[in-house]
């Protein structure tokens, strides 16, 4: 009988314009809105309250989160980064349709561009590897685009393979007309007229928000698993550099996403990431707290998008490696709707 040994890509086995092994599709239920709720008690108003948004959006199908679709659908990219050892940034995210309980996502990963870390005496060879990704659900519709930037073990520790793309050619500018084109086409006066408290017109550039509330990062390895992410270093210490299981990053994204609702509770949905970079590891048990600052707002439709510049910081637990401190581990251009 033939042994045959399953396991992800290396650094050398991609190649440069070559679409990945597709995840399967998935289509979100009211479990996966109920689970992520539980995870992260996130407070956008529209997935909560089904009669709110069905008078808002004209539809009778209720609201996905926007961080559960982009969870599932990194989840979805995760083929090429199961020997992961950690994911550094992501670019140009765009949300170009809302998203329906019972909608289903198509995930489709291409390489675009490679760059070998330069080697050092002592640390095993790795490259950063540029996979754009594109989402479209059960219409063809396209939903979701970006781009997102693994490090990547070598299989070879002493490997030289040539690889040295510019990652600077990533396309990460968002202009105002790819934002007008996603902004769904909602009735967002009666958005206005049925909420109270602080609107768009209300909100002023250079606002800085610190959020005091501390959250405690939990059930790290159950986001994984729901979102179908197949990176080894999130469920098996044995796999980390740090000889523990890092948090996947969409989970320290997520709980930022609901902590910036405590100060910005009148988000109608969220638009797009100019850049989103990882800074440093996160670990169960840490406690993350944010900052958020109002770097621009735009007026259209009866409301306006607002670029928010928000910093995520962890105090570490008792638990965490001797070599990560206190600091801050998330750096994020988020856009969002206000009405």
């Amino acid at each position: 009988m033939n042994k045959i040994i399953i396991e992800g890509p290396y650094f050398e086995d991609f190649v440069k314009g070559e679409f990945l092994e597709p995840a399967p599709s998935v289509t979100l239920t009211e479990g996966h809105a109920i689970a992520h709720q539980m995870l992260f008690a996130d407070r956008l108003r529209l997935p909560l309250d089904h009669e709110l948004a069905k008078q808002v959006t004209g539809s009778s199908r209720a609201l996905v989160n926007p961080s559960m679709v982009i969870n599932m659908a990194i989840g979805q990219t995760t083929y090429a980064t199961q020997n992961v050892i950690g994911n550094l940034f992501y670019r140009g995210l765009v949300m170009k349709r809302p998203v329906y309980v019972g909608d289903t996502l198509y995930t489709s990963t291409k390489v675009v561009l490679l760059k070998q870390n330069s080697t050092k005496k002592g640390r095993p060879a790795s490259g950063l590897v540029v996979l754009e990704i594109r989402v479209l659900n059960q219409n063809n519709d396209e939903i979701l685009h970006f781009w997102r930037c693994p490090m990547v073990p070598c299989r070879a520790q002493t490997s030289v393979t040539g690889h040295a793309d510019d990652l600077s050619s990533i396309p990460a500018e968002i202009s105002d007309e790819m934002l007008l084109e996603s902004i769904p086409k909602w009735d967002y006066q009666y958005y206005r007229k049925k909420i109270q408290g602080m609107h768009f017109n209300e909100l002023e550039i250079g606002n800085h928000f610190i959020i005091d509330a501390r959250d405690t990062v939990t059930s790290a390895p159950e986001l994984v698993r729901l979102t179908l992410n197949l990176a080894t270093t999130h469920t098996n210490a044995a796999a980390s550099v740090y000889g523990q299981r890092l948090v996947y990053g969409g989970h320290t994204i997520s709980m930022a996403s609901a902590q910036i609702l405590r100060a910005l509770p009148n988000i109608v949905t969220v638009l797009a990431w100019r850049h989103c970079d990882h800074l440093a590891a996160v670990f169960e048990n840490d406690r993350l707290h944010t900052e958020v600052i109002v770097k621009n707002k735009v007026s259209v439709n009866g409301g306006g998008f607002v670029d928010l510049h928000v910093k995520v910081f962890a105090e570490r637990s008792e638990n965490a490696p001797e070599s990560v401190k206190d600091g801050q581990v998330l750096d994020w251009g988020a856009i969002v709707f206000m009405a």
